[in-house]
């Protein structure tokens, strides 16, 4: 097992990327109220008479740019969050298809890892 030290290292690290994601996703997507994993990309509303169709384009064209990146900042907050509760289980650095520990090395390089660099090859 992983001492006192390491494991309070990797949860200050774990709490600062969640923070730096959720502040990201706040940029352009809300939080849902009912699933907090769970985010929406904010979408404008426009008004036809009101606006020229070229930036109604353009708004339409940001939006479907947004959604991959909310999607893959979604997936890191899930990893972030599952981590930290792993920590808080005592079952953080265990493989989850083997069950043999993380090295350091691969939870320090990244501290959301889900698997061993053995399984992670399979």
């Amino acid at each position: 097992m992983f001492d006192k030290e390491f494991i309070e290292k990797q949860k200050e690290s774990l709490e600062k990327e969640k923070k730096d994601l959720e502040r990201l996703l706040s940029e352009f997507a809300t939080k849902d109220k009912e699933d907090g994993d769970n985010w929406k990309t904010n979408y404008t509303n426009i008004d036809p008479e009101e606006v020229d169709p070229e930036e109604e384009a353009n708004e339409v064209e940001e939006f479907v740019d947004l959604l991959p990146q909310e999607y893959t900042l979604e997936i890191k907050l899930k990893n972030v969050n599952e981590s930290l509760e792993k920590i808080e289980k005592g079952t953080y650095g265990i493989c989850e298809s083997c069950g043999r520990m993380i090295l350091e090395e691969r939870l320090e390089a990244n501290p959301s890892a889900k698997k061993c660099l053995e399984c992670l090859d399979l």
